[in-house]
């Protein structure tokens, strides 16, 4: 089928919620993409943060067609090792808990919208605190969590239990705060927001506020997790522990799955049939995500993410003095945004052009966000082709 029909037939028979770019896509292999015509893509922001091996690790491919062989869902009343494994090594990575699994990042986190409900249910506490441009999914309860109206207004009204306050503002953070409140709901970089990064005396001060206040400190970490940052989870560069973690993404590489983890200590407030998921952690999915556990650690990724992460910054910071264009180089990891004076669509425009994708976002930001296993002279051809552009730019 030609590229052509194949763009007339997702229009014609797929909703239109995507703004749909670029050629039709065939297959991927680390850092690259081919599409139908054979030309070769470099992709620095593949699955949109989920693939943090790149396209098609040969790992995860192995995994999968391993368990594809034995069994490939089961319901959550039976019992089968490839859950119960990956659990394990969720908590023994990050902090004593339980955990619950689901499918996408938007589900995870309403999962944890339900457990701060049975945490404050008995003192009356139901209101969450999020942050202004913060993101947490299109579902209603993570919709109505999102701090950026333009994903809201359309689905008005949502619901009515959260609270924004200004980001990195610790003492707007405590006049949004009621005697309703139960909870706050954050991520440490805010993604889709513009990569903004947490200050860390901010997060030390709401996590301590929170012990004091009997409230829950809620970490999205979504797109941060998995090494993202240079650390397993965002989290642990901050000094604190958080009641609740929501992880998707990376989780899985490539294939759909979600988690969020709970502090084992107020873990026995959820009983059996008070949440669900039908194809929340089946073995398929978890067979997958505890390989990307023992790649990320037998490939030393996040030694070549803080490396690579690093380089990528200093480059980009270069770009800077370059061209007045770009106000701001921020972020963690190799989880990065360009702020620039106007408008970034173009910018990602030409670079699609010139085979190279990456994405924008809140408008005036480019956003990168490489595979974890990224090359240097990949990244060398992505910065080039930016310099070329911000040449031609104004």
């Amino acid at each position: 089928m030609s590229a052509q029909n194949t763009k007339k037939m997702l229009e014609q028979f797929v909703l239109p919620t995507y703004s749909r770019v670029g050629p039709v896509f065939t297959k991927g292999k680390g850092s690259w993409l081919w599409d139908q015509a054979g030309a070769r893509y470099l992709d620095l922001f593949p699955g949109w943060g989920v693939s943090i091996l790149g396209h098609c690790h040969p790992r995860i491919v192995k995994v999968i067609r391993s368990q594809a062989n034995k069994l490939l869902h089961l319901p959550n009343n039976l019992f089968f090792k490839e859950q119960a494994m990956l659990a394990k090594e969720i908590v023994k990575s990050s902090f004593a808990s339980k955990v619950f699994f689901a499918n996408s990042g938007a589900e995870a986190i309403e999962g944890a919208l339900k457990f701060s409900r049975l945490f404050g249910k008995y003192r009356g506490r139901y209101e969450i605190i999020t942050m202004k441009n913060s993101f947490h999914g299109r579902t209603f309860g993570a919709l109505s969590a999102t701090g950026q109206a333009k994903y809201k207004v359309p689905f008005k009204p949502l619901l009515p239990m959260f609270r924004e306050a200004r980001f990195n503002d610790f003492e707007d953070f405590k006049k949004k705060v009621n005697d309703k409140t139960v909870g706050v709901l954050l991520e440490l970089v805010q993604g889709e927001g513009g990569v903004n990064v947490a200050d860390k005396d901010y997060i030390k001060k709401l996590r301590t506020y929170c012990d004091k206040n009997k409230l829950l400190f809620i970490v999205d970490e979504v797109q941060t997790g998995m090494g993202r940052t240079g650390s397993l989870f965002c989290y642990s560069q901050y000094g604190i522990i958080p009641d609740i973690m929501v992880l998707s993404k990376g989780l899985g590489a490539g294939v759909p799955i979600s988690a969020f983890v709970v502090q084992r200590k107020i873990s026995d407030l959820i009983k059996p049939g008070m949440h669900a998921s039908t194809f929340g952690g089946s073995p398929l999915v978890t067979r997958a995500a505890l390989e990307v556990f023992k790649v990320i650690k037998s490939e030393n990724l996040l030694s070549n993410t803080k490396k690579k992460g690093k380089y990528l910054l200093d480059q980009l910071n270069k770009l800077k003095k370059e061209f007045g264009v770009i106000k701001e180089v921020r972020g963690k990891g190799l989880m990065l945004g360009i702020e620039l004076k106007g408008n970034a669509q173009p910018i990602f425009q030409e670079a699609l052009k010139r085979k190279v994708l990456i994405n924008y976002t809140h408008v005036n930001v480019l956003r990168l966000l490489p595979a974890l296993n990224v090359k240097k002279e990949e990244l060398d051809k992505g910065i080039k082709v930016l310099r070329d552009i911000f040449k031609n730019f104004k």
